[in-house]
């Protein structure tokens, strides 16, 4: 596999936020749009209801009673030759009121609607024996109009009660005309003219101009409030799951959003941790892989190049110290000797140095074996057949603790290799403890042996192995590294804080 780790690219600029595109004017908008469908939708709903309702109470039959009941109170129709037409109107005016009920709580709060005699949508019409008409209003509607004049033929014609409806695409008229007693060919008649729903609303609305303009302001105020409580709200949530957002995308795969809700937002937001936890043990993983890959591809190289070479190398200096020797003590120097012996002492320490560095690149991860089971495998390749007694002193709990962060693990594991490797080549130590324990959430590792010590001070400035040893130290959080060496062995000693393991005490 042959990648590097796999890193976060970061966000594309966020397109610049109008002020219109806020989440409250789009609530506002949304919620201003929905209360006026909403209510249009009901309105219209109520209207359609109650023009059923009006069609029983406006009915034919239910006209022919309230007509016969009132003529019955008032008594004989005036002749309207002995009456201004002024006073026929308003005579006629009165019965409409009394024979339609419009002077009653039913007919103001629920048939009002439909239209009055002020539109044309309700009128009345006497006709007297003499074929004079009076009507009220002066101009109804034509619908209504040839209704009460074909009811008003009817009558003269047969003497008897008529009736006319008229129900065509909603359009419904209604109209019930009756003889008058004691005057021969003259008629009484009454009707409604009702349009269908959507235009009995429409009118309704053009013609209550003030109370649309107050429900307008009632929607708008109430579609507000609500606007500012949802997206208060929201915005607030939101924006925290931004900077998580912009953190992740900055490569803080650590941050989470952690919303408390138990909406949908808040489910959503508790599936972006999910998300972001797996594609953060996704990178870890990678990383590890990649780190692995690249450790056996330059164990292979070296192997391949630098092993080889060394060897050859030692081969011809063998071949040369061979032939030297072959020319007898008169021909050969002294110093080619030597320089001899030193190169073939110099090509054998290189060839050990590249086996030892090919086996640490080659060895297993702590993250593929456990912290333990590397150093095993560590120690028992580094020390085999050096004759040194190692042996590892791994608290349980502390193991569990170190165990749960692999990139610490692995920097533990590099420390104790290269304490172990300095005490077989320089310390002529024959024992080696390697010690992990831990105090709450502070641990310490050490690596102990019974060499021969050496000057810390002298290689502090020149010896690359200490150098890297307390740099990696002091990579663990709250990393601290100490060293203390003598006549009886040297003691590394790395301290460091980690939090103590779910469901464990340290």
């Amino acid at each position: 596999m042959d990648e590097t780790a796999a890193r976060p690219t970061p966000a594309a600029r966020a397109p610049t936020r109008r002020w219109w595109s806020g989440l409250f004017w789009k609530c506002l908008l949304s919620m201003l749009t929905a209360c006026w469908i909403s209510t249009i939708l009901l309105s219209l709903l109520g209207v359609y209801l109650l023009r059923r309702e009006l069609r029983d109470d406006m009915a034919p039959p239910a006209l022919e009673t309230s007509i016969r009941r009132e003529l019955a109170q008032l008594g004989p129709m005036p002749d309207l030759a002995a009456v201004s037409p002024a006073q026929c109107q308003a005579l006629l005016q009165g019965l409409l009121v009394r024979v339609v009920g419009m002077d009653t709580p039913k007919w103001m709060y629920s048939h009002s609607f439909a239209g009055g005699a002020a539109d044309g949508r309700i009128a009345i019409r006497y006709r007297d024996r003499d074929g004079r008409v009076c009507l009220y209003p002066e101009r109804p509607s034509a619908p209504l109009a040839r209704a009460l004049e074909q009811a008003g033929q009817d009558v003269a014609a047969d003497g008897i009660a008529a009736a006319r409806t008229l129900d065509r695409d909603g359009d419904w008229v209604s109209v019930a005309a009756l003889p008058l007693a004691g005057a021969p060919g003259a008629s009484l008649g009454v009707g409604q003219h009702a349009a269908d729903t959507t235009a009995t609303f429409l009118r309704m609305s053009s013609g209550e101009s003030g109370d649309m303009v107050w429900l307008a302001f009632y929607l708008l105020v109430i579609s507000a409030m609500a606007s500012v409580a949802v997206a208060t709200l929201l915005t607030r949530r939101i924006g925290h799951a931004e900077q998580v957002a912009d953190s992740w995308a900055a490569g803080g795969l650590d941050a989470r959003i952690h919303d408390r809700g138990r909406d949908e937002f808040g489910g959503l937001a508790h599936r972006f941790d999910r998300m972001a936890d797996a594609l953060g043990e996704v990178i870890q993983v990678r990383q590890q892989l990649a780190v692995s890959e690249e450790r056996n591809r330059l164990a292979r190289d070296l192997h391949d190049t630098a092993k080889q070479r060394s060897f050859a190398l030692g081969l011809q200096l063998s071949v040369l110290d061979h032939l030297n020797g072959r020319d007898g003590e008169a021909g050969r120097d002294p110093r080619q000797g030597a320089l001899i012996k030193a190169a073939l002492g110099l090509t054998g320490q290189l060839q050990r140095d590249l086996a030892d560095v090919i086996q640490r690149f080659t060895a297993p991860t702590v993250a593929e074996q456990g912290l333990r089971k590397a150093l095993e495998d560590t120690f028992s390749h580094l020390l085999g057949g050096s004759g040194i007694e190692w042996r590892l002193l791994l608290d349980g709990v502390a193991e569990r603790g170190v165990g749960a962060h692999h990139q610490h693990a692995g920097q533990l594991l590099l420390i104790a290799t290269e304490a172990a490797s300095n005490s077989l080549r320089h310390s002529g130590a024959r024992r080696i403890e390697v010690v992990l324990n831990s105090a709450d959430e502070r641990y310490g590792w050490t690596i102990q042996d019974d060499g021969c010590g050496f000057a810390v001070n002298e290689h502090e400035s020149t010896g690359m192995g200490l150098g890297n040893m307390r740099m990696r130290a002091r990579t663990l959080p709250g990393g601290r590294f100490r060293i203390a060496s003598s006549a009886s062995g040297t003691v590394v000693t790395v301290s460091f804080t980690l939090p103590a393991p779910q469901g464990e005490s340290a």
